[in-house]
């Protein structure tokens, strides 16, 4: 493996350990196993490095999100869709997942990009399906936070251990329904 891929597990081990404001780029290039000029030679700074990792899979949900629920019809269908990007993703990489879910507050600067984040995303899925009927009148953007938080709910309190070791997805269908049964609710 090159530096760079054992930079970022590195920075992202620490990251989720840590925090990124304790963590020093010192310590990223010890557990890395290089020098620290060989972090600077991909990233301008430790917060170059954080806010890419944190971009890259912001930007992995939200076209997930988006490409899911442009596949199913139905509100139902997209609820589900929903909950499958969210564990697709935390599936695929938890310890990225984990240090993007944990370090959402340190990055809300750069957390929209023209409207393409997950929150975004969702209140779209949920204004549409309001226009057309599907659901009943509501707030798009509470109804988005509730379903959300449902997936990132469950997701935190699998990273603080509480879930234990199983995937994500192992809990997809109750998640499903719990999405399901807020975006209802009224």
């Amino acid at each position: 493996m090159s530096a760079k891929p054992r930079i970022e597990r590195a920075a992202l081990e620490a990251f989720v350990a840590d925090g990124v404001d304790a963590t020093t780029t010192k310590a990223i290039a010890a557990r890395a196993g290089v020098s620290e000029g060989a972090i600077y030679r991909h990233w301008k700074s430790k917060d170059a490095l954080a806010v890419g990792l944190f971009m890259d899979c912001h930007r992995r949900l939200s076209r997930l999100i988006e490409d899911e629920a442009a596949a199913v019809d139905g509100i139902k269908a997209k609820a589900m869709a929903l909950v499958k990007a969210y564990c697709a993703v935390a599936d695929e990489d938890w310890l990225l997942f984990s240090f993007h879910l944990l370090q959402l507050n340190h990055f809300l600067p750069y957390y929209q990009e023209d409207g393409r984040d997950p929150v975004t995303l969702v209140e779209n899925v949920i204004k549409r399906a309001m226009i057309n009927a599907e659901l009943p009148p509501g707030d798009p953007r509470v109804l988005a936070a509730m379903a959300i938080g449902v997936i990132t709910q469950t997701a935190q309190n699998k990273a603080y251990g509480r879930l234990g070791d199983d995937a994500l997805s192992a809990h997809a269908s109750l998640m499903t329904a719990a999405v399901q049964a807020v975006l209802f609710a009224r």
